[in-house]
């Protein structure tokens, strides 16, 4: 995704029945996937928010 702000990147989870939940969106600025980004979709992931 492009946006004002930069390149996007999404984090998400394949569920059943070929849904998708977008769990986290950041800018990209590196060619990595930060951390933080990675915690807060594992959280979101498990806690279902």
């Amino acid at each position: 995704m492009t946006g004002r702000d930069g390149i996007a990147r999404a984090v998400y989870a394949a569920i059943q029945n070929r849904r998708l939940l977008v769990l986290h969106v950041f800018v990209k600025k590196t060619q990595t996937t930060p951390r933080k980004a990675l915690l807060i979709a594992q959280q979101r992931l498990e806690t279902g928010s």
